[in-house]
């Protein structure tokens, strides 16, 4: 990650959105995430992050799968792997924003960290687009 436009986390948004054919759903909270995670500082736990946050959600779509096909059998080892990845992704959010101001910190905490349906579902719209990102970036590699 060490092309210029990731110093500039505004362009990366914008990037990401025109990626996702303007699919994203948090864009204000992913600017608050790509404004810490584009500090040469944070690069490495930035990409630690978005890799988690992809690896979440492929987590989530074969519980998903597995829950509608009686044919899997080995669901309790994806809980287990889920459960220690989501508790993984909200650590690198938290060790992410530990240089932002005490509002962005105090947002997202209660936006996305705490344990209520609310905050799960931003949750799961935060890591979709953080998602995106991961297949951004990835794109970015192959071409």
């Amino acid at each position: 990650m060490r092309e210029s436009y990731f110093k500039n986390s505004r362009e990366l948004l914008k990037r990401v959105d025109e990626f996702s054919n303007f699919k994203l759903k948090r864009r204000d909270d992913l600017q608050i995430i790509f404004t810490e995670g584009v500090k040469e500082e944070n690069n490495r736990l930035f990409e630690d992050l978005v890799f988690t946050a992809k690896y979440v959600q492929g987590l989530m779509k074969v519980m998903k799968m597995g829950q509608e096909n009686s044919e899997v059998k080995s669901l309790e080892h994806v809980k287990i792997d889920l459960a220690k990845n989501m508790e993984k992704v909200l650590n690198q959010i938290r060790e992410i924003l530990s240089g932002s101001s005490q509002s962005d910190k105090n947002y997202i905490e209660d936006t996305f960290l705490q344990m209520n349906p609310d905050a799960f579902k931003n949750l799961n719209e935060l890591l979709s687009d953080l998602d995106w990102t991961k297949k951004y970036l990835n794109d970015l590699k192959r071409s």
